[in-house]
């Protein structure tokens, strides 16, 4: 069965492409605030949103093209099946990210770590509540080693200190 989605929104600013000017002023996601722009016939189911800190956003890789089943893990050898990871060479170029809610004003949301780029389809947005929290979730050992990396580097513990287990 097939289903087919219509976008409710789109991003309006978004985090830098690779080697776009600009890109270079964010040491890390967390660093920049993008803007998604809902569409008017939606703007209404934005209602009651801004009463939660931070909000799940599942939009396209509009711009993925490639499918790959299997995939290198950033920084190593180890080989992995794409469902394994938050690539985006997936059967179903879906993306969701978990993203603090800094302001909303009908039909606009301000979202800090917005990791989409400018015209990036939005296809849902939904609160993130009790229910998305998991505590202590088990994770790969190069996963682990990847996000100290990134407490330490880009200084994620303190920019987004509502993620993971920082140390």
């Amino acid at each position: 069965m097939d289903y087919l989605f219509k976008p409710i929104g789109y991003v309006e600013v978004g985090f830098p492409k690779p080697n776009e000017p600009g890109r270079d002023r964010y040491g890390a996601r967390y660093d920049f605030t993008g803007v998604v722009h809902v569409y008017n016939e939606y703007a209404d189911g934005l209602l009651g949103l801004n009463e939660y800190s931070h909000v799940i956003l599942v939009y396209v890789f509009h711009e993925q093209r490639e499918v790959r089943l299997r995939v290198r893990l950033k920084g190593t050898d180890k080989e992995v099946g794409v469902f394994a990871t938050r690539y985006p060479f997936r059967p179903n170029p879906i993306g969701i990210s978990v993203l603090e809610l800094v302001k909303v004003e009908p039909p606009r949301l301000w979202l800090r770590g917005l990791d989409a780029w400018t015209g990036t389809p939005v296809i849902d947005i939904k609160p993130y509540d009790y229910y998305d929290a998991v505590k202590r979730p088990r994770v790969p050992k190069e996963f682990e080693d990847e996000w100290v990396k990134s407490c330490i580097e880009k200084k994620y513990c303190e920019k987004a200190p509502w993620m993971g287990p920082c140390r």
